[in-house]
């Protein structure tokens, strides 16, 4: 029974030292290497990253990563409503990371790797004037190219979304200044020294060129500041400044055209006979149109605008203009289509036949009046009975015709009293004219201006 204790053990001990043996002289990346079948970019990846913390930075404390930043445009939109701009931009960012350089010629002459963003120290390079406030990863999830020397560059794809003062006085033909303001969130600038790369604006181009938008100018500034709290820690921002213009040619046509007509048509309306309802007619379809306008660009325009639009102003003043003339075309409709038995007073009579009345353009209907006077004198003298009282009633019964119009008026010899009162009216209608055409061509003026 001793003997076999004894030989059990011995077996035993055989057998772990056996194991212990042949661990010791099989190499362990042999065996990963038998299992795996790995490369060189995996045993190299293996050897950086095993013990790499993505959360340190990659230098000494009394050190500063320098890092340089460039940024590529590809698109630029604005969005009104929010006072913001959108920006898709290719961006470039290099630095040095101490903690992953390497001997080439100890991994198959390997000198370049690609790690994900995810597995690498990264620079938290931020907007600052983002209006994505819950979020603040700009940067799309691509790999890193890592150098022998250190050396990482990145470059993904970017969707900035930054807070724009916005100007839309000159709406919808203006020209924008926006910023981008970026830095560091956590590490001052002696930790991350933030510096512009020197080739970013040979990328900096409009890649889509049928947007509404047209890229102007970009100007790119590094900024150091320094707080109060901490005169020892600057902190360091790098401002793009974009300027970029709206394409009008569509809104020419869609907004200005109409504007012309809208002006054409209000001022028409003072040329139309005295007489016509149609006057009435024409300035409703005016209103209509004229607040159709206003209603879109209720829902094209932000309330919360500083500065109303100029084009708005204009279409707000023709509807005040249009209103009047229909208030305007309502009162020479009445004066003329009404009969009458009063002539007109002899003071205003003497102006409107005088010179004022022949600038007007009412040569037509003096000639008339004077006809017709006369006419009436010539018939006084041939019957001296005739009671004038007659001649105003036959002068109310024939002007209460609804159906008479201004060739018919002229043409009745009893109709002088009404003539002097078309006359009235037209020249109201004449007077308003030139006071409109000045009121718009202001308008006009301080719209361009």
């Amino acid at each position: 029974m001793c003997r076999f204790t004894i030989n059990f053990y011995r077996a035993f001990v055989s057998y772990f030292l056996l194991i212990y043996v042949n661990y010791n002289i099989t190499p362990v990346h042999s065996a990963y290497a038998e299992l795996w079948n790995a490369t060189w970019v995996d045993r190299l990846k293996r050897d950086l990253l095993s013990k790499y913390d993505k959360f340190a930075r990659p230098a000494q404390h009394f050190n500063a990563t320098r890092v340089f930043f460039g940024m590529t445009i590809n698109h630029i939109s604005v969005e009104e409503f929010k006072s913001a701009i959108s920006v898709q931009a290719w961006v470039r960012m290099v630095w040095t990371d101490d903690k992953l350089k390497w001997n080439a010629s100890n991994y198959g002459g390997l000198g370049r790797l690609q790690a994900g963003s995810h597995e690498v120290w990264q620079p938290d390079i931020i907007l600052y004037n983002s209006i994505a406030i819950s979020s603040v990863e700009h940067y799309g999830d691509t790999h890193c190219h890592i150098y022998s020397d250190g050396t990482v560059i990145w470059v993904p794809p970017t969707h900035f979304l930054a807070l724009c003062d916005l100007d839309l006085r000159l709406w919808p033909f203006d020209t924008q200044i926006c910023q981008l303001k970026l830095g560091s969130w956590s590490y001052s600038g002696n930790q991350i020294d933030l510096r512009l790369n020197n080739n970013s604006l040979e990328g900096t181009i409009n890649l889509v060129d049928n947007t509404e938008w047209r890229l102007v100018d970009v100007t790119r500034l590094r900024n150091v500041t320094t707080y109060e709290c901490c005169k020892d820690e600057p902190y360091i921002h790098l401002v793009f400044t974009l300027t970029i213009k709206r394409n009008a040619p569509l809104y020419s046509s869609v907004f200005l055209t109409p504007a012309a007509a809208i002006v054409i048509m209000c001022l028409v309306n003072f040329w139309l006979p005295a007489q016509s309802k149609e006057k009435l007619l024409l300035c409703g379809v005016n209103v209509i149109v004229i607040s159709l306008f206003l209603i879109y660009f209720g829902y094209r325009i932000p309330p919360h605008s500083t500065n109303s639009p100029l084009l708005v102003s204009f279409y707000s003043g023709c509807l005040y203009q249009v209103t009047i003339s229909l208030v305007i075309s309502a009162i020479v409709i009445n004066l003329s289509r009404r009969p009458y038995s009063r002539p007109l007073p002899r003071h205003l009579k003497k102006i409107l036949v005088g010179w004022p009345g022949r600038y007007l353009g009412l040569s037509d209907l003096i000639q008339a009046i004077q006809s017709e006077y006369s006419a009436g004198e010539q018939e006084l003298r041939e019957s001296q009975g005739v009671d004038s009282s007659s001649v105003y009633a036959s002068n109310l019964i024939s002007t209460c015709s609804e159906n008479g119009d201004r060739e018919n008026i002229i043409s009745s010899p009893v109709n002088v009293t009404q003539l002097e009162w078309i006359l009235l009216a037209t020249a109201i209608d004449r007077s308003s004219f030139l006071v409109f055409c000045n009121i718009f061509i202001l308008m006009a003026i301080s719209c361009l201006s």
